[in-house]
């Protein structure tokens, strides 16, 4: 008797037990499928908003009915037609495509956000594509929030505003540059100023938004012993050095060994910037001519070959094959008529490079103009593979 008690204790208390599940089941909250959400239209949006002289533009949404609480992300995006059909992310050719909208500022996981107005600007020149000179003095622009949430995205309303945008040129990401530094390199202080750059490659392609791919360089190594430094004026931002061996290459690890090549000579570095790859390998072209001096004529100083825009040689310590220079260009080079520019080596023209492509490229012997535009930049040269890159200032 005592057992069919008990056991009868148990059943109700099971039945207990599944229903108080049963009525937590009923409380837990249910994720919702929602289409869309609202994005608050700022007291502003009634105004021209003056892009160029504004810091940051305010935005807020109301949540999504998610049936709770959700940790979603967030973010905005604008366009000049309200069509949100392709994005200027997706642009490959500047020439012949176009996008409609831009994702612009960083994802939130709350509801409001601020943006700058320069970024704002720079998307609606990526939309519009003003030619300088020719923007208007008021732009129509729509504004709309998106959530993401496991996977999923849905987008608010489109609020619209009035901007006064500015010109602004495009340009891709320039060429992530890493540096050389050390016994063979400038004077062989390891000083902040004593870097040699690693330059663009012939036929690589360099991510558009990052900048990274495969650059190089090539060159007289002594023994002493180098690494390579993404900035110059410090080692935290990126570094390579040498493991238990040549070949051995550490990454960002402030504690490894010198670079040491087995024999002096020359040799050609490269280095894939996006994985961290890096590979030495002897140089085997013919011997390179050393040069006493390096000039970058041009009609920016009436193709003065000596003493016009003279290069600096960038080592001391060994054989030298790096010259840098600072040019300001007062206009654009259009081709054969709008002139360009050249390197030129000796004070003379019996020896000078060229090459259309700017702002880096691979120049040869008695090649082209270099067709610039227009702008104050650091010049990099590099007299044995002919490779050379414009960085704007």
């Amino acid at each position: 008797m005592k057992s069919i008690i008990k056991s009868s204790l148990l059943l109700c208390a099971g039945v207990a037990l599944f229903a108080a599940c049963d009525k937590d089941l009923e409380h837990n909250p249910t994720l919702q499928t929602p289409k869309s959400f609202v994005l608050n239209a700022p007291a502003y949006a009634a105004q021209t908003v003056d892009l160029k002289t504004s810091g940051t533009l305010n935005f807020t949404w109301s949540q999504p009915e998610y049936g709770f609480p959700a940790a979603a992300e967030y973010g905005m995006q604008f366009s000049t037609t309200d069509h949100w059909t392709k994005s200027v992310d997706q642009v490959v050719d500047m020439e012949t495509e176009r996008g409609d909208y831009a994702s612009v500022g960083t994802p939130t996981g709350t509801c409001r956000t601020s943006v700058n107005a320069a970024d704002i600007a720079t998307a609606i020149q990526k939309m519009e594509r003003y030619e300088e000179g020719h923007v208007p003095t008021s732009q129509t622009l729509y504004a709309r929030a998106y959530s993401l949430l496991h996977g999923d995205t849905i987008y608010s309303n489109s609020v619209k505003m009035n901007v006064a945008p500015y010109y602004i040129e495009l340009s891709d990401a320039p060429v992530e540059t890493w540096y050389l530094v050390g016994g063979s390199f400038g004077d062989g202080s390891w000083g902040n100023a004593q870097v040699v750059p690693l330059l663009p490659m012939e036929g690589q392609e360099y991510d558009k938004k990052t900048g990274k791919g495969v650059i190089s360089w090539t060159g007289y190594l002594s023994t002493a012993g180098f690494k390579l430094k993404k900035n110059p004026a410090s080692w935290d931002d990126g570094q390579v050095g040498q493991g238990a061996s040549f070949g051995d290459f550490v990454y960002n690890d402030g504690g490894s060994s010198d670079i040491k090549v087995p024999t002096a000579g020359y040799y050609t570095i490269t280095f894939d910037t996006k994985n961290l790859k890096l590979k030495i390998d002897p140089y085997t072209g013919t011997t390179p001519t050393v040069y006493t001096s390096m000039a970058l004529p041009g009609k920016h100083d009436g193709w003065t070959v000596a003493g016009g825009t003279p290069m600096t040689a960038e080592t001391s310590v060994v054989e030298n094959h790096d010259w840098k220079a600072t040019v300001t260009f007062a206009e654009k080079s259009t081709g054969a008529d709008g002139e360009g520019c050249k390197f030129a080596a000796n004070g003379t023209w019996d020896v000078s490079w060229g090459a259309e492509a700017f702002p880096y490229g691979v120049a040869t012997k008695g090649g082209q103009n270099i067709h610039n535009q227009k702008g104050t930049y650091t010049v990099y040269f590099n007299d044995i593979t002919g490779q050379y890159s414009f960085v704007k200032q």
